[in-house]
This record gives structure tokens, sequence and C-alpha cells, in this order.
């Protein structure tokens, strides 16, 4: 399967399903599928977000490799496919600690954003949860922030997971 003409055909969950399962855990042929998601066109980009993020969530290991990539690819403000498939991922990865502050200030401006979607801005505080496990000196700055959202109701999905996340913040400084 060429992954670049598969994914110009249609944007589709069936056609993202299928280079999900072309890829598997394939070194090379994840690189294949990155090399399309880190270029300049748009609708590629999209249709390849899904992919990446799926398959960045089932075999970690292969992300690894273009975490810098990802990272600098959040502060170029790109489109809000790529933000929710790439936070979905620092979701369930361990971040480098190099890239730690980073991510924390891209995702910490994820949720004071209004113009966010719900999704990045809910997978945004999970890694940021996740973050100040390892920083407990940084969970009063996310708590205020989350707790923010939770009040103002912005949607039942950011009430949820913002409750959750608080819960869980919340005996980080008990």
């Amino acid at each position: 399967m060429n992954i670049r003409e598969h994914l110009s055909i249609e944007n589709s969950k069936k056609n993202w399903e299928q280079v999900v399962d072309y890829v598997g855990n394939d070194a090379k042929r994840f690189d294949e599928l990155m090399q399309v998601f880190l270029n300049d066109e748009r609708f590629l980009i999209q249709r390849s977000s899904q992919p990446v993020g799926k398959i960045g969530e089932l075999h970690p290991r292969l992300i690894t490799l273009y975490f810098a990539a990802l990272v600098d690819y959040l502060e170029t403000k790109p489109i809000d496919a790529v933000k929710r498939n790439v936070m979905r991922i620092f979701q369930f990865v361990e971040i480098p600690a190099d890239l730690e502050g980073r991510v924390f200030d891209i995702a910490l401006g994820y949720l004071a954003s209004i113009e966010e979607p719900i999704s990045v801005k809910a997978f945004s505080m999970t890694v940021l949860r996740r973050l100040c496990q390892k920083y407990p000196e940084l969970t009063t700055e996310v708590i205020h922030q989350i707790e923010i959202l939770v009040n103002e109701n912005v949607s039942p999905g950011i009430v949820g997971r913002g409750r959750h996340e608080l819960k869980k913040l919340r005996k980080l400084i008990d």
C-alpha cells in the first residue's frame, strides 16, 4: 500500500483503519505514515492524523523517534486534527524529560484558550495530570485551570474529564 495515495482516496474511518492495519507495528511503514503527517498538504495531514494517533496509542514505541518533531509541530499552531491526535498520544506515553516543559506549556495553553476544541482540552488535562505526578509543584496551576473549565460548564465531556482529573490532582497536594 502506498499510504499517501490511499489517504488521498477518501476521508473515512474505513480508510484510516486500513492504514492502521497496514502499518501495524512496522517501523518502516510508520515512518512512511509520519512523512505524510508531517507534510504541507492540509488534507493529507488531516487524513493521516487519525491513524498516527491510533498507532501512537497502540504501539507507543513507534512514536518515540518523533517526539521532538511532534512537539515542534504543535508549536506551529497546526490544524485541530493534529492537536487532538498528538495530545491523545501524549496521554499514553512517557514524554522525554527535555520536552516536558514545552508539552506542559502547550497543554496548559490549550486549556486556557477559548478556541480549542473539547477533545484537545480533554486530552490536555490528562497529559498535564501525568506531568504533575512527576512534578507536583505544578499541580496548583493545573487544578486552577481545570476548575475554571468545570465551573464554566464548558461541555459535559470537559466537566466529566475535569472532575476525574481534579480528583487525581488533589491527591498530589494533600
